[in-house]
């Protein structure tokens, strides 16, 4: 078994202990990532549980799957583990059953059932591991090398759809899957945030997101392209946002709770004349095996830790910043950053944070 998994063993070891429980059964996309070191046990890409579970023991691992993914899954995903393999035939549907013939009594679950207590595995994603932030950084630099060349080759009269296939295309060269793109140009840019990329001709601005998976870890980051010389109206929004960001990514240290960073970002905004524009967009909050694991609000007491990544997005009505960052022992390291791209150098506290700029063609 690899040292990953042995740790993460260790960690739902001690929570089947903590929570008098017999057994966990893990179901999630994103929990099986985790558990296997970014290995897949979905087939739709769009699905939130997969064809196989894990079901662990203090003693064992086993996976549970059926016929038709079990070849599979033991030669592509899970060889060498030493899990133990339950199948049943597709037809079948008892994997209930044979989970209560392996473990008696309560068992754990990371869903909603009546046959399952219910336990919320996904605080045990944290610390990453050193092999998980090497996997983390690969993703982010190749990740925003896509980005920026993309965003390079935009022209005037493109079409958004266009963008998002260019994007998506050069994405699944790298084995990275983009599970969130959205693209607005012009207009839609300030009126809507999550615009659906639609065949619309680019006139002279674009906002490029994107949310892209590898290995299970995901990244956000949003790029603007712009045609021709900004507006002063838009050049003074976007630096505002981008401080907004530096002062949000600058105070995501470990010991201080989430809610506490939200709220200086909502006081920046505030001090920079755009005091209700936190109210029309979330403003993000902690990422890994999932895009957010919650949105950041004023009550959150949760605290921030060592090696935790976070994907802050402030927004100011046409404009946007965000990148993905994990934090360190002192300041957050920001994952998705690409010298290549004009950046904006934001001090906050006697800390030098790059934002990136407009790119402006």
């Amino acid at each position: 078994m690899k040292r990953e998994i042995e740790i993460k063993f260790e960690r739902v070891k001690k929570l089947i202990e903590e929570k008098k429980v017999n057994g966990i059964l893990i179901n999630k996309v994103s929990n099986f990532a985790w558990f296997t070191g970014g290995k897949i046990n979905y087939v739709a890409l769009n699905t939130e549980f997969g064809v196989c579970k894990l079901l662990i023991t203090k003693e064992k691992i086993f996976y549970l799957t059926n016929n038709i993914e079990e070849s599979r899954l033991s030669e592509e995903e899970l060889e060498n583990f030493g899990f133990e393999p339950i199948v049943e035939k597709w037809y079948e549907e008892k994997l209930d059953e044979k989970i209560k013939k392996i473990v008696s009594g309560k068992i754990g679950s990371d869903i909603l059932s009546q046959d399952y207590i219910f336990l919320n595995i996904e605080n045990l994603h944290f610390p990453l591991l050193k092999e998980e932030i090497e996997r983390y950084k690969k993703l982010g630099k190749e990740t925003t090398e896509i980005m920026t060349k993309i965003c390079k080759e935009i022209k005037p009269e493109d079409r958004e759809i266009e963008i998002a296939g260019k994007l998506s295309e050069n994405l699944w060269r790298r084995n990275i899957i983009p599970i969130v793109i959205l693209i607005a140009s012009d207009d839609r840019i300030e009126k809507y945030r999550h615009p659906i990329p639609k065949d619309k001709k680019i006139k002279k601005y674009v906002m490029v997101i994107l949310c892209a998976r590898r290995d299970g870890l995901i990244v956000s980051l949003t790029r603007l392209v712009h045609f021709g010389k900004l507006s002063e109206e838009l050049n003074k929004k976007h630096l505002a946002v981008c401080k907004i960001d530096a002062t949000l990514i600058n105070s995501t240290r470990k010991y201080k709770k989430v809610g506490e960073v939200f709220m200086e970002g909502v006081k920046m905004y505030e001090n920079l004349g755009y005091k209700n524009e936190w109210q029309k967009h979330h403003q993000g909050g902690p990422t890994g095996y999932l895009t957010r694991y919650f949105k950041a609000k004023k009550e959150i007491k949760e605290i921030i830790t060592e090696n935790q990544a976070y994907a802050w997005n402030p927004s100011i009505t046409g404009t946007k910043s965000e990148d993905t960052i994990i934090t360190t022992e002192s300041q957050p390291i920001i994952l998705t950053e690409d010298k290549n791209w004009p950046l904006l150098k934001i001090e906050i506290d006697g800390n030098e944070i790059n934002r990136p700029a407009i790119l402006v063609k």
